[in-house]
């Protein structure tokens, strides 16, 4: 299975299925960024 089929956009949001369930980790992931960027600083 390839990394673009796990991790996709959809709508304009981050979705993630690893299995055979879709998970939105689109805020998730802006909460990962802001983090990140704070680090950075």
């Amino acid at each position: 299975m390839e990394v673009d089929d796990i991790i996709y956009l959809k709508d304009g949001r981050i979705y993630m299925k690893p299995y055979l369930k879709e998970y939105d980790i689109t805020d998730h992931i802006q909460t990962l960024v802001d983090e990140l960027e704070k680090m950075k600083r």
